[in-house]
């Protein structure tokens, strides 16, 4: 249901609800009857005629001449038609002439436009909020406009009902208010435990007890200091009402959040797990290929492709054991950093242009880690820092202070071809890898990543356990 049907529905209520109420008070004044039904007809008219077809239509569309021209036309008619009814019900005896000057009629139009132009203004600034970031005042302050608009709606059609009735809707944006304290502040200092129940209870009292001390002195002059049991019965049966109703709603939403990041978490966590296996060949079928070309290596006498061989079979051993378990012994993390560097020097070692230095101490103490943790940004650095014809140059550093492990990796930058096929995974190692910093390590790690023209730039500090099944959660 669109906004336009929505306003219709409730103009429409308004109006009928007011037509009866005329009715009943002037059952035994059919002339005075007549006038004020047709004047709530006009306005009612003027008012669906502007809302639902020219500021939609016209100004909606940007054809603000013809929404000025149809407004000002629409203004004379409604001017037009109350003049006549002054004219014509025998509220006065003037001529339609005089009366269209000297009657009601013009301020009764004004007033009916006036009202809708700060309608619609309410609305664009409604619009305008609703499509900014959201702030805890922005949400503030849009649930306290519509409160206050309800309340001020219902007070008015209270009048119709009973005064006293009306006097006592004035204590509605008290209401508000408490949810907004229970909402926004007490209870959230309640859950995070800078308030224990005891307290809490204190300061919902004192609170609810100071925020009604206002409106009850508003409900007592607008009343003219006749209700005053009433008024005190209505604050209570208000905090009665809100204060509970707060607590439980607010708790639900939590525990509902709190599943929701829960399954979130234990679907990324899956995901990154599949991307990272997608990402690597199962080294189970080519082990027997592998064995078979070492062999024909060393026969060769090609040294260098031998020991490539050998150390990529155990990096694929490695991916295919210990990468399947929760947590591994860092030594066996740093083992597998060393072999991958050690492989791709075996590629660059011939070329003079390439720089590949790294200091990487051995681990004595038994630090766990997530397998696979650390390899991402040296992948990464060797993927665009490499170029066989241009000077190159990967600076790897990783040191263990305690329970601390910081990781800095330089490297220069050399784009790929866009023909390229590993053109398109650019950067999706490392969103593998902050992914999965955030899931095991939230809160215990420090990721900075910089770019300049020329380099490209890591340092990783992250809090490691020691012989943990698992390293961090």
């Amino acid at each position: 249901m669109n906004l336009r049907r929505i306003e219709f529905i409730i103009l429409t209520g308004i109006y009928l609800f007011l037509m009866l109420l005329i009715y009943t008070r002037t059952a035994n004044e059919q002339s005075h009857a007549m006038f004020y039904q047709i004047i709530g007809l006009t306005i009612f008219l003027t008012t669906i005629s502007f809302i639902c077809y020219l500021r939609p239509y016209l100004f909606g569309r940007g054809k603000i001449d013809w929404g000025i021209g149809a407004t000002i036309l629409l203004f004379i008619l409604s001017w037009s038609a109350i003049t006549w009814c002054y004219s014509n019900i025998n509220i006065n005896n003037n001529s339609w002439k005089d009366n269209f000057f000297d009657s009601p009629s013009f301020p009764i139009s004004l007033f009916t436009f006036l009202t809708l132009f700060a309608y619609e203004g309410i609305k664009t600034w409604f619009y305008y909020f609703s499509h900014k970031k959201e702030t805890l005042i922005r949400k503030i302050a849009k649930e306290a406009f519509i409160v206050v608009i309800s309340g001020a709606l219902l007070t008015f059609i209270s009048f119709g009902l009973s005064s006293y009735l009306a006097y006592l809707t004035l204590a509605i944006p008290y209401g508000y208010c408490l949810y907004a304290l229970q909402q926004y502040l007490l209870l959230k200092h309640l859950e995070s435990g800078k308030l224990n129940r005891a307290l809490y209870t204190i300061f919902t009292i004192i609170s609810a007890i100071l925020t009604y001390i206002p409106f009850a002195s508003i409900i007592k002059i607008a009343s003219g200091a006749t209700l005053h049991n009433e008024i005190i019965l209505t604050g209570v049966l208000i905090s009665i009402m809100i204060i509970p109703l707060t607590y439980i709603l607010y708790f639900n939403q939590r525990k509902q959040s709190r599943q929701l990041v829960n399954l979130r978490n234990e679907l990324g966590q899956t995901e990154s797990d599949l991307k990272l296996l997608q990402s690597q060949i199962n080294p189970h079928f080519l082990f027997n290929v592998m064995n078979t070309i070492y062999g024909i290596a060393l026969q060769e006498n090609a040294e260098r492709t031998a020991e490539g061989i050998q150390k990529l079979g155990d990096m694929m051993r490695f991916m295919l054991h210990e990468n399947q378990q929760d947590s591994i012994l860092l030594a066996r993390e740093i083992e597998y950093l060393k072999e991958y560097i050690d492989l791709q020097t075996l590629r660059t070692a011939p070329v003079e242009m390439i720089k590949i230095t790294y200091e990487i101490p051995e681990v004595l103490e038994s630090h766990a880690i997530a397998p696979m943790l650390l390899i991402p940004f040296i992948e990464n650095a060797f993927k665009h820092g490499i170029s066989l014809n241009k000077p190159s140059w990967i600076r790897i550093h990783l040191n263990i202070d305690k329970d601390i492990l910081k990781l800095s990796v330089y490297n220069s930058i050399h784009r790929l071809n866009e023909r390229d096929p590993e053109s398109n995974k650019s950067g999706l190692g490392l969103d593998n890898v902050k992914h999965r910093l955030n899931l095991l390590y939230q809160g215990n790690y420090e990721l900075h990543i910089e770019e300049t023209p020329i380099e490209f730039f890591t340092f990783l500090t992250l809090k490691i356990g020691k012989n943990s099944t698992y390293a961090y959660s």
